[in-house]
């Protein structure tokens, strides 16, 4: 007998999406523990595997998508929310490619705080996924949204904390340059969490 080919399920590939950033980030944190600038590009290549993953992942979606007769929510909808889960990935793989190629030697305090939030987020933004599967139970999801949010905020006050240590202690103009670049990377990857959120918040506001 011919098995039954599965069914496409948005929603299944965006906890995929968002169980390959929550992944990656715990390898940003295990490379910013275990630093060694030697092996850094082996852990460059894990991670960006992922966000080829991630990338493939999109790409099936939109294609789906195309030939969709009914998706479950709107088109656009689907795409955006597609769009900002694959930013975070690409943030997350931008920072060590940043570490790699601004040659960083020594990892600053604010980085290892930084990953812990990022970590912390990205599971935030899984559990969310997970809930917004029966988006028309709106509490769950809210819930989660606000978590992601309170978390963003946490990271604003974190970059401020870096960057104000930073440009107070820090007498290498370089280095000012190279760790503002890095630092930048991570609070773009926090605000991406943030956008992933705001938009499920929408997709629920329209579909409630």
């Amino acid at each position: 007998m011919k098995k039954k080919k599965e069914e496409y399920n948005y929603f299944d590939e965006y906890i995929k999406g968002a169980e390959i950033s929550l992944e990656s980030s715990k390898m940003l944190k295990l490379a910013i523990e275990n630093y060694d600038l030697n092996k850094l590009e082996e852990e460059i290549t894990k991670v960006h595997k992922l966000e080829n993953d991630a990338d493939k992942l999109i790409h099936d979606m939109r294609n789906y998508l195309i030939k969709d007769f009914l998706p479950p929510i709107d088109r656009e909808d689907i795409v955006i929310l597609g769009h900002r889960l694959d930013d975070i990935e690409d943030y997350i793989d931008e920072v060590l490619i940043n570490f790699n190629i601004l040659n960083i030697e020594k990892i600053r305090e604010e980085a290892h705080e930084f990953t812990e939030l990022l970590i912390e987020a990205t599971s935030a933004v899984k559990d969310a996924f997970v809930n917004f599967k029966n988006f028309k139970k709106v509490e769950p999801i809210k819930e989660k949204v606000i978590a992601i949010n309170v978390l963003e905020d946490k990271g604003d006050r974190l970059y401020e904390k870096a960057m104000k240590r930073l440009y107070k202690e820090e007498k290498d103009a370089i280095e000012i340059i190279k760790w503002t670049s890095i630092f930048d990377c991570f609070e773009n990857a926090m605000d991406a969490c943030e956008q992933v959120a705001d938009e499920m918040a929408d997709v629920i506001m329209k579909n409630s």
